[in-house]
Formats: structure tokens, sequence, C-alpha cells
């Protein structure tokens, strides 16, 4: 990777645009950044790595406070570097977070963080700071720890990596070369070691437990087991075992035995429970002959009771019976009054219609009569009107010979009647005469009275027809009910006759009354009756169980009398009291027998479970044994902590491998640089002298001096020397990093300051070694304020502070002769 040109903005401390061409440096060789204490010569160097992995250089210095102080609000803060890789040009820009005026409105706002990556062919760029960064460390194949340690030599920091012991040096090279992995090897061999030790000691523990709890009665071997328990039966578990199965054979020996006593006191024990029992079932026959003989005679006493009531009980019914047969006939009459009534029922309601019609009829009539009188109202009324009317015509039509001569005739003028121009006594008009319009209104009232009468004349004649129809109808229902065409005869007889039967109708009622309470009666009387007859089946099915329960008691009676005196023959001489103590006597036997048996068996698999346990135990113990002492060998090994020998492990023993070649690159230029006096070495004797002990070896460093043939610790080195020293160090770890990253050759190449410390020869040398790495195409930068540099170096970065009226910030220009 080259920078070819990089473009800071409000970064650092350079306040506007600052722009640095790279190109103009050459492809190699080297340049000089130079200039006054603080203006910033190390932040090119920061604005280079941010570019690239949005870090700087050091560490030192955390993106949020790289906005330059000196800077306008509104100018915006980013780096941009465009560089070459493999012949091919790319460009990257970031910006970090920070505040910045709002675009709407006033107030900051907050500027996100960002990065853009774009490519030298036509590919979409990158603009997510995630992918940026990872598509950074594909492309360059180095991460952001990497490039500062190959690209970046910080003196200051590789002066601490000279003068640092084993351990700091090991934590350095873990990061450097990877080697974390040997170091988790070493962790997982020492935890594994820690984990089966720990297994092992459970083992032990479980099998102790187990052994604490074996069961024995016998004093000899009690003694035996407490005596191992003392030693935690440490290396006699074996012996043990061997215990526990001479105790379990004895209990084994004693449960037989046990046994063999128990079956002979079951056996006693069976024999005098085959007496006993016999005892007891003629006990119990006894009792049962007792039970049956109450039982019988009870069943008598229930019959007797039974009987008496059924006499009871058949008097009620035949009482009963007596009153429903009474109250039947009750029924009969009322069925037959009902039918009456309905009847009766049928002929009021004729007589009812034949009084609706007769009055209807009359109604009828007196409506006709109103009719007639309403018609000769509307004749008279018409006859006067059309005279009114004719009248008004006449007098209408003699005004005309008026109205003629007054409005026609003029002297000299033919009449327009008669055609004579002489008119000697034309007729006056009257002065009442009636116009037209009088005329038509008089003839429209004659007329509208006119249809009023013709109107009453349809609605008469329409009554009549009707009222001749209602009274047909009238004198037919009169015959056919009453026998009778009469009007007035109709009416007299049908009023008397509804008369008649409305009074029987009431007096149906009445009687009717009174014979539905003696229905109801009959229907409870006989409701009752059936479920008396019902009780009385009952009763008598009752009775007829008890009789058969006592013809079978009785029966059982006589088998029990039977079996009780068989048992009698069976028990002569036989002494009930002292066979209840015998057998009391064997029931205790049996109990301590049988708890005896429980312990024992109790104890047998307690110990048989036991030893099981404890040879599993023992089994899995020699297991872990074996496995911890493989592992933990190997552990001891790998970590470095065997005894008698030195304590180096496998992680510092494969960083010793890359300081050797650290060194082996290192002693090239440090040789040349000394003019063949320093070589640095790895100290080898303080690993062969630290045997013992806690600190870590093997990457301890020495200066062998060859004009003395003396080998010292590199803090003897004076300043100058521990410069060299340092530097040299510091290209051999580069370029051992690089090649370790896989090879990447990268054309440029940062040292910062320590050159002041050098003497004119040794500075020339110094010089000479760097000119040594710019060969190849690589351009090396030293940041230096030595006079001297500045006049052997020709091309060179200029960094100067603005004071006065050239403004705030930092400036760079390029000199390149």
């Amino acid at each position: 990777m080259r920078p070819l040109k990089l473009i800071m903005s409000a970064f650092g401390p350079y306040a506007g645009q600052t722009v640095i061409d790279f190109s103009q440096l050459g492809e190699q060789g080297l340049y000089l950044i130079t200039g006054d204490t603080g203006a910033g010569k190390t932040v090119i160097f920061d604005a280079v790595s941010y570019a690239l992995y949005g870090q700087t250089s050091g560490g030192v210095r955390d993106a949020n406070m790289l906005r330059s102080q000196y800077a306008d609000a509104d100018t915006p803060t980013f780096v941009e570097l465009e560089f070459s890789f493999r012949g091919k040009c790319y460009r990257v820009k970031r910006n970090p977070e920070y505040r910045r005026p709002a675009k709407r409105g006033t107030g900051m706002t907050k500027e996100k963080a960002g990065a853009e990556l774009y490519y030298p062919d036509d590919r979409v760029p990158v603009t997510r700071m995630s992918e940026v960064d990872k598509s950074i460390v594909e492309l360059l194949g180095l991460n952001h720890k990497q490039f500062t340690q190959i690209t970046m030599i910080a003196q200051g920091q590789f002066r601490k990596f000279l003068d640092t012991n084993t351990d700091e040096r090991s934590k350095i090279f873990r990061d450097l070369f990877h080697t974390y992995f040997f170091q988790q090897l070493q962790d997982k061999l020492k935890q594994d070691a820690a984990a089966k030790r720990n297994e092992f000691a459970e083992q032990q523990r479980r099998s102790e437990q187990a052994l604490n709890g074996v069961s024995c009665i016998y004093p000899a071997y009690t003694e035996q087991l407490q005596s191992f328990a003392l030693r935690h039966y440490e290396g006699c578990v074996e012996e043990v075992l061997t215990l526990v199965d001479t105790i379990t054979a004895l209990d084994e020996k004693e449960q037989q035995q046990v046994a063999a006593a128990a079956a002979i006191v079951t056996k006693n024990l069976t024999a005098l429970q085959d007496s006993l029992g016999a005892i007891a079932k003629k006990q119990q026959l006894e009792k049962y002959m007792q039970t049956t003989e109450a039982k019988m005679v009870s069943m008598q006493k229930q019959l007797e009771q039974e009987a008496a009531a059924a006499v009871q009980r058949q008097e009620a019914l035949q009482k009963l019976e007596a009153e429903v047969n009474e109250a039947q006939k009750g029924e009969v009459e009322l069925a037959q009054l009902q039918t009456e009534r309905q009847q009766l029922a049928a002929r009021q309601r004729e007589l009812l219609q034949l009084q609706d019609m007769q009055q209807r009829y009359q109604r009828q009539e007196v409506v006709l009569l109103q009719k007639r009188q309403e018609y000769k109202q509307a004749c008279d009324n018409f006859n006067h009107l059309n005279e009114l009317s004719d009248t008004c015509f006449d007098r209408f039509l003699s005004a005309q010979a008026g109205l003629l001569a007054h409005d026609k005739l003029k002297p000299g003028k033919p009449c327009p009647v008669c055609g004579s121009c002489e008119h000697p006594q034309p007729v006056q008009l009257a002065q009442d005469a009636p116009t037209e319009n009088d005329v038509e209104q008089a003839r429209a009232k004659a007329e509208a009275a006119q249809k009023i009468r013709d109107g009453l004349i349809g609605e008469g004649k329409a009554l009549k027809e009707h009222l001749e129809l209602d009274k047909t109808l009238l004198l037919g229902k009169g015959v056919e009910l009453l026998g009778c065409d009469d009007l007035k005869l109709i009416a007299e007889r049908a009023q008397s006759e509804l008369k008649d039967v409305n009074n029987k109708i009431t007096a149906l009622r009445l009687k009717m009354g009174f014979l539905q309470e003696k229905v109801e009666q009959y229907r409870k009387l006989a409701k009752t009756l059936e479920q008396q007859k019902a009780v009385d089946k009952q009763a008598e099915a009752a009775a007829q169980s008890i009789r058969q329960q006592l013809a079978g008691a009785e029966g059982q009676l006589q088998e029990l009398k039977k079996q009780l005196a068989e048992q009698n023959e069976l028990l002569t001489d036989v002494d009930e009291q002292k066979l209840q103590q015998e057998h009391e006597k064997l029931l205790v036997q049996q109990r301590e027998l049988e708890l005896q048996d429980k312990r024992l068996y109790a104890a047998i698999k307690n110990n048989q479970r036991i030893k099981q346990e404890v040879s599993g135990y023992e089994a899995r113990r020699a297991a872990c044994e074996a496995e911890y002492s493989l592992i933990n060998s190997l552990s001891a090994t790998l970590n470095g902590t065997l005894t008698g020998k030195k304590r180096v492990n496998l992680e510092t023993y494969v960083q010793m491998h890359y300081l050797d070649k650290i060194l082996q690159r290192a002693n090239v230029r440090l040789l040349h640089m000394s003019r063949g006096q320093y070589e640095l070495c790895r100290d080898k004797m303080q690993d062969a002298d630290s045997k013992t002990g806690n600190s870590k070896t093997g990457l301890d460093l020495e200066v062998k001096d060859y004009y003395s043939g003396n080998l010292r610790s590199v803090k003897t080195l004076s300043g100058g020397e521990s410069f060299m020293a340092s530097l040299a160090l510091a290209l051999g770890l580069a370029d051992e990093v690089q090649s370790c990253a896989g090879g990447i050759q990268l054309d440029t190449m940062f040292v910062d300051e320590g050159f002041g410390s050098l003497d004119d020869s040794s500075l020339q040398q110094a010089i000479a070694t760097l000119q040594g790495l710019s060969e190849g195409h690589r351009l090396v930068g030293i940041i230096s304020h030595v006079h001297d540099l500045q006049e052997m170096i020709d091309k060179k970065i200029l960094v100067r502070k603005k004071r006065g009226q050239q403004g705030t910030g930092s400036e760079v220009a390029l000199v390149v002769d």
C-alpha cells in the first residue's frame, strides 16, 4: 500500500482543508517530516490510519476527539486518502461523529460517523462503516494492529519492548503472532487436570462415605471397621470389602437359622389357631342361633300385626267402595243435566237471534220513515227553487226588449227586429231586471235540489227493499221457531219463551254445581280407593315374604342346632384359656423372629449395595487416577511446571522461535549501525538457571559486545545505543510480522523520533540502514527535529503553526529538491 494523496478537513490541528500529495515524493527513498513542536506531525500518520481503519496510529487519540478546535462551525470534519495497491488506485473517506450547526432552524445537531470506499473499477462504492472496515482488511490483508506495527514504528514504544521482561513481551507476541491458541491449550489441559483431580477425590469421598454405612453387629469386626475408618480407608478398600463379604455371610447364616425357627413357630401357631378357630366357630354358632330365634319371634309378631291390619283395611275398602258407588250416580245425572243445558243454551241462542232480527227490522222501519220525511222536504225545496229559476228566466227574457231598445235603437237607424227606422215608443229598461249570471245561479240551485231529491228516492227505494227482505226472513224464522207469522205475536212469544229458558238454565246451573261437588268427591274417593288397594296388595306381599323368611329361618335354626352339637363333641376336654395364653406367647415369638429377619435382610442388602457401589467408585477412581496422571504430566510439560525442568511453557516456546527470527533480522541492521560491536541475544543462561520458582523465562534479552567479548543486559546500553537497538528490533519485528501476514509487501513505512540521542557517526549508520529499507520502491518517512537530518534528507514535509494574521491551526508544505 502506498499513499498518493491525503486530504484532512478540520482534523486535529488543521483548521481548514489540508492536502498532502505524496506522489510528489517519488516512489522510493527517505523523506523527513519536521516542523514546530505540537504542530501536528504525528497527526499525518493518525490521518492515514484513521482513513483506512477508523483508528489513529498510536491509539492515544479517540476518534471522537479528532475534530479541530480551530475549525469554523460550518467546516466539515473528514479524512480522505487516495492510495495505490498492486498497481490499482483506491479512495477511502471517513468522518468521525461530531456536532455541527443544524441545516434547518437553529442550534446544533449530531453528524453521525461515516465511511466510503471507492474501487478503481465500476463496482458500487461501499458506504456502510462495518462493510468498509471489512473490505479494507480483506484488500490489504492486515488489520489495524498489524498495519501500525509494520508500517508505523514509534521509537518510544519499542524502547519499552526492548527493556520489558518475558511476561510483558509474551503478551505482545500473543497479539502479534496469534499464540493465544497455545495459551488456551495450556489452560485447557490445566483445567482438565484439575477436573480429573477433583473427580478422583470425589470418587474417593463417595467410597469412604459408602463404607461408613456398613452394617455390623459383630464386635470384633466392628472394631476392625472403625480402625479402617480412622485411616479413611486409604489403601485398604479391598481388605474392607473382603470383611464386608465375611459379615454378609454371617448375616445370611443367621437369617437361615431365624427362618427355620420361624417355620416351627408358624406350624405351632397354625395348630393352635385351628383349635381356637373351632372354639370361635362354636361361639359364632351359638350367637347366630340366638339371633335367628330372636328374628323368628320378631317375624311372628309382624305376621300377627299384619293380620289385624288386613282386617281393618278390608273394612275401610268396603266403606270406600260404597261411597264411590253413590258418587257415581251423581256423575251420570250430571252428564244428563249437561246435555239438557246444552239444548236450552241452543234454544236461547236461537231466540236471542230472533230478537236481534226483530229489533233490526224495527230500527230499519224508523230509518225508512225518516228518509220519507227527508224526501218530502227535498221535493218541496226543489219545487220552490225550480219555480224561482223559471221566474228569474222569464224576467230575464222580458228585460231583453228594454236592453235592445236602450243599446241598439238609434233614431234613423233600422230596428234589428223589424227593420223600421222610426221608433216612436221604445220599451223602457227595468231597474231590477236579472242578469244572465243571476239566471245561471238560480238554475244551478234548482238542479242541486233536484239531485238531492233524486238521491233520496234511490235511498228510500233501497231501504224499502231491504226492509221487505228482513220482514220475510223474520216471519220465516217466527214460523220455524214459534209457529206464528204475525210480527207482534212473534215478539211476544219470543220474549216469553226466552224468559222461561233463562229461568231453566239458572236452575240447571245450581243443580249442576251441587252435582259437580259430588263428582269431585267421587274422583277423590276413587283415587283413594285405588291407593288403599295398592297398599293392601303391598302389605299382603310383605306378609307373604315374612312367612317365607320365617319358614327359612326355622330350617336354618335346625341346621345350626345340628352343627353346634357336632362342635360340642369336638371340643370336649379343651381348655380355652390355656390355648389363648399359648397363642399369645407364639405370636410374640413370631413378631420377634420377623423383626430379626427384617433387620438381617436389611443389613445384607445394605452391605451388598455398599460393596457394589464401592467397587464401582474404586473402578472409576482407578480410571481417573490413570487419566489424571497422563493429563497432569502433559499439562505440567506444556505449562512449564515440571519439577527440575526449565519453566518454559508451550506458548513461550513458540514465541521464543519468533523472537529468534526477529533477532536474526534485527542483528543484520544493529551490527551495521554499531559497526559490528553489538548483537542482540536471547538470555539462555537465565533459562538454564531458572528451573524452579514461579517466574516465566525464555523471552528475556541481552546484548553481546564484540569489543569486550561479554554478554550484558540491554538495560546497560546508553541512550544512543538503546535507540539503535530499539530501531533494529522494531525493523526486525516489522519484517517478521509482515512475513507472517502472508508475505505482504507494503510500499510505505513511517519512523517517529529518537534520532536526537545519536552521535554523528551513529546517525549516519542509522540513516544508511533506513535508506536500505527504502530500496525496492519503498518510501520511508521520518519524524524528527534533528537539524542534521534536514541537511541529509532532501525531500521534506514541513509542518508549522499559523501565528498572528495567518490564522489559527497548522499548515503543511512539501519541499522536493
